[in-house]
């Protein structure tokens, strides 16, 4: 068991970021932090992101990538033989899909399958089991959400441990209302390292903090066999897609001499190969949007720059 592995600490207000170097305890008393500082900060000491690497830890630094907009902190590098991504993100509170479109391409840009994510998200994955009042419509930053948890195969750590459970990490007084909308996400091929999860008090912030506690890196055991993600049963063209390829086996192969249980195994080799082209194509379609996107961005950018 590794007794300290990372902090995240997100949107830290208390003076903005100017002094990177502490940590602050409650009553605000600057610590001097011994390890690796990762952080994003904001101009105007408005908002910030701030990873903290316990010196302890074996982790070395590969690449970081941060905003200028103090929204979220990226860092890759080697622990216990394992590439791992962590990263820190305080989404946006406003609709802004093209935070998400930027955050997603940065992420794949990245290139690690160990990722963990955290932070406030500002939006509830599931406003029914996330929100007091529960509420029904996804809004548009969910949505963005969840198309990154579903590309990047990630699960919501929590609700995956509390599949029934209704906690909030905040509070409004005069709304009368609570929300969860602070997540630790994490790879799904890393996920059998989670030892706990918890939601804590909410205390000196106005948002309860969500504390893991996970087992070392090295402890990671791979699995070697495929297995179709079942979101791809929601997709209507990939349903019409197997039930094409479906006809087509049977057309060839389904004959009288050809023992049941061989056209089944022979039907299962067939379509695990149809499947991930499929899925593989699809991936490769969705990037190649992003990319778009983020050119578009890019250019409308440099436009409003060359206006002012």
């Amino acid at each position: 068991m590794c007794n300290l592995f990372f902090v995240i600490l997100c949107y830290l207000c208390w003076g903005g970021l100017r002094f990177p170097g502490f940590v602050f305890r409650f009553f605000w008393e600057p610590v001097e932090w011994v390890g690796q500082i990762f952080f994003s900060s904001y101009s105007t000491n408005k908002r910030g992101v701030i990873t903290l690497i316990h010196k302890n830890l074996p982790f070395n630094v590969i690449a970081t990538h941060k905003d200028n907009e103090g929204r979220y902190i990226l860092v890759k590098g080697m622990l216990h033989g394992e590439t791992v991504l962590l990263g820190n993100i305080y989404a946006p509170n406003a609709q802004d899909g093209e935070f998400y479109t930027v955050l997603f391409s940065q992420l794949v840009d990245m290139d690690c399958a160990n990722i963990i994510l955290a932070g406030d998200f500002n939006c509830a994955l599931c406003p029914k089991m996330d929100k007091f009042p529960p509420q029904s419509i996804l809004t548009k930053n969910s949505k963005a959400l969840w198309q990154i948890i579903n590309e990047l195969d990630l699960i919501d750590v929590w609700r995956h441990y509390n599949p029934l459970s209704k906690e909030y990490t905040f509070h409004s007084n005069p709304h009368l209302s609570a929300s969860r909308i602070d997540y630790i996400f994490m790879s799904k091929c890393i996920s059998q390292l989670v030892q706990q999860v918890n939601i804590g008090h909410i205390g000196l912030s106005d948002h309860a903090p969500v504390v893991l506690t996970i087992q070392p890196m090295r402890h990671i055991e791979r699995s070697r066999s495929w297995k179709m993600s079942t979101l791809s049963l929601l997709d209507e063209k990939f349903i019409h897609f197997i039930t094409e390829q479906t006809t087509v086996f049977l057309e060839i192969n389904d004959k009288e001499e050809i023992d049941t249980r061989t056209l089944w195994d022979s039907y299962k080799a067939y379509m695990r190969g149809m499947i991930i082209s499929y899925t593989s194509h699809k991936r490769k379609q969705r990037l190649t949007r992003h990319e778009l996107n983020i050119a578009r961005i890019s250019l409308r950018n440099l436009i409003m720059r060359k206006a002012e």
